[in-house]
């Protein structure tokens, strides 16, 4: 049975203002901790049969594990099955009013778009964001799913949610959806530049002195040509690791599968990088096992023509037979048979990815709406299983994985393996992030930090304590906010009313029939980049009349706050917390989808 949100604005006028009433909680008093380290190998595996179709139904007996070949007691299984696709719509509020109340249950997996523009040429990630925008404007509430760019950094767009409306408006918005050509991706006009400069000096009639340079003089030229892309590529690789490693932590801090739809046309390039961008390989590998995510590369070019054959491929002008044209770079880069190897290359990486993870790469196809489909629908059914292995050494090696079932020609997807270190096996994510959180609050004893886990930017939101936020525009008072002045860049204030269900918070009545509690109030401003642009803390000491008591009980607990916000794209993530019963709720808010105040005028 699916919780209902009993809540609403009807009597904001009798909503608490929380800028009196900050207050600073009493630190928590130390405790000793207990601390028992044991290793174990979680892995999700979708098994399908020959037509793709998911496989459902098997036990723990059906499975054999082992473990660089050596068999493994499996410890813990679950299957994870999506049944049948319940009728439900998400609730309607007006444009101001925002609730983080959800009809669909906690999902055993979820889905991250991943547009990738640092290795993706500029028309292909216009096609990628066509066919996501149709992807989005078909999908089903209740599939829960977030969206982030990859750049030069990783940039979020919108948190984790079942409706298809917030991630369709999200990525539609101008914003978000800029196409960026990539300076670090070499392109065919960079191609075209190198082959008509080596094809000059090649040529008799091209060069200054009427003869070709000197061979030694033009092998020096190739040389460098290779060396820089080489050194390009080397830089590409580490940033998009770099990349992974972030969305890996991000991730981490969520419970079940992730899969990672990543849209990219040459993502890494397998034998061309040093040894660094190996290593960077090997943690990021073990960072996106930690935090369960599978990665599904998809081939961003779809079906196309190499790059040899593309209408923007200028061949130099005294290239004049096959023989000059397979000699322009010397390994012909733009040669049709190095175009084929050099993509052939591409996606031999994006399929070794995605079986590393546990993923499916896709190619070659331009119904890129279909594969996104496709993804989301065959990776909900799967099954969990772990086992402690019996080599405990931590000596840094590969330790490859492998999974069979009895009785049956099935195909498996799993992550195939994982690096023996401390510092990033499954699991390790989460610890160091909840030691960081526990740091800060040993640093600070004086902050509200109970929300402190549960409030950072994209996280799902947290339904134990339900509310509704009703968030408007300041600055049409003759007395504006005090802190909107403050921002000289030209910030926005923002009002920001809470209406929370009281059915979801303890109080305590006195003898004097008054409702008693304390909650914190957390509201924080994020950019893209996930960096605080503005926080405000709140501590609420509850002393609830009857009269107004008995109001509540239809309206919910009515509170006001006040945020003033930098110009620019902001998220207001805000929480609750009743120190009570310990239960918190969270919501996210797409600043630029709150309705402006000429709207609100109108």
């Amino acid at each position: 049975m699916f919780r209902t949100l009993a809540c609403t604005f009807a009597l904001i006028g009798l909503s608490a203002p929380l800028v009196s009433q900050t207050a600073a909680p009493e630190a928590d008093t130390p405790t000793s901790t207990l601390r028992i380290n044991s290793r174990a190998v979680l892995v999700d595996v979708i098994v399908s049969d020959r037509k793709g179709n998911p496989v459902t139904g098997l036990t723990r007996d059906a499975f054999t594990v082992r473990e660089q070949g050596k068999p493994q007691g499996i410890g813990y299984f679950e299957e994870h099955t999506q049944g049948p696709a319940a009728q439900v719509e998400m609730p309607k509020f007006p444009p101001d009013v925002f609730s983080n109340f959800s009809p669909f249950p906690q999902p055993a997996a979820v889905n991250v778009l991943l547009l990738d523009s640092l290795n993706t040429r500029i028309e292909s990630q216009a096609v990628v964001h066509q066919q996501a925008m149709k992807f989005l404007k078909d999908l089903k509430p209740g599939s829960r799913m977030a969206i982030f760019t990859m750049g030069k950094g990783l940039h979020f767009v919108q948190g984790f949610t079942d409706d298809p409306a917030l991630l369709f408006a999200a990525l539609g918005n101008k914003k978000n959806n800029e196409l960026q050509s990539s300076d670090m991706l070499k392109g065919q006009e960079e191609n075209n530049a190198q082959a008509n400069l080596v094809a000059m000096m090649n040529s008799p009639g091209g060069n200054n002195g009427g003869t070709a340079a000197p061979a030694q003089m033009i092998a020096d030229l190739q040389q460098f040509i290779q060396e820089n892309d080489t050194s390009q590529e080397t830089d590409r690789v580490l940033l998009t690791l770099q990349n992974l490693q972030r969305l890996a932590t991000f991730l981490g801090g969520f419970p079940g599968r992730k899969n990672v739809i990543w849209f990219s046309e040459s993502p890494m390039v397998g034998g061309r990088v040093d040894a660094q961008a190996d290593q960077e390989w090997q943690k990021t590998r073990n960072m996106l096992a930690a935090a369960r995510v599978a990665l599904y590369p998809v081939d961003a070019r779809g079906v196309s023509t190499v790059g040899f054959f593309q209408a923007d491929n200028i061949l130099p002008s005294s290239t004049s037979g096959p023989s000059q044209i397979v000699g322009v770079l010397g390994a012909g880069s733009t040669a049709p048979l190095a175009d084929a190897s050099a993509r052939d290359a591409q996606q031999s990486m994006m399929k070794q990815l995605a079986d590393e993870t546990g993923g499916r790469a896709f190619m070659n196809t331009n119904g890129l709406s279909d594969v996104m489909k496709r993804i989301t629908n065959d990776s909900a059914d799967f099954y969990t299983l772990s086992y402690t292995p019996t080599d405990t050494k931590m000596d840094g090696g590969y330790r490859r994985i492998d999974v069979k079932v009895a009785e049956g020609n099935y195909s498996l997807s799993y992550r195939r393996g994982y690096f023996a270190r401390d510092i990033d096996l499954p699991g390790a994510a989460l610890t160091e992030r909840n030691q960081t959180v526990h740091k800060l609050a040993a640093q600070n004893p004086g902050a509200v930090d109970p929300l402190l886990s549960f409030m950072d930017l994209g996280m799902p939101q947290s339904e134990q304590i339900l509310y509704e936020l009703k968030i408007q525009p300041l600055g049409s008072k003759e007395d504006p906010a005090s802190e909107q002045k403050e921002h000289k860049g030209g910030g926005q204030s923002y009002g920001v009313d809470f209406a929370i269900d009281l059915k979801d918070v303890s109080l305590k009545q006195d003898s004097d029939g008054m409702h008693k509690g304390v909650v914190n109030i957390s509201l924080i401003a994020y950019d893209r980049y996930g960096k605080i642009g503005a926080r405000k803390d709140h501590l609420v000491m509850l002393n609830i009349k009857p009269d107004v008591y008995a109001v509540y009980q239809q309206t919910g607990i009515q509170l006001h706050a006040e945020i003033a916000v930098p110009k620019g794209q902001y998220w207001l993530r805000t929480g609750v917390y009743d120190q009570e019963s310990r239960k918190v709720g969270t919501m996210e808010v797409a600043l630029s989808s709150v309705v402006p105040l000429v709207a609100l005028a109108k």
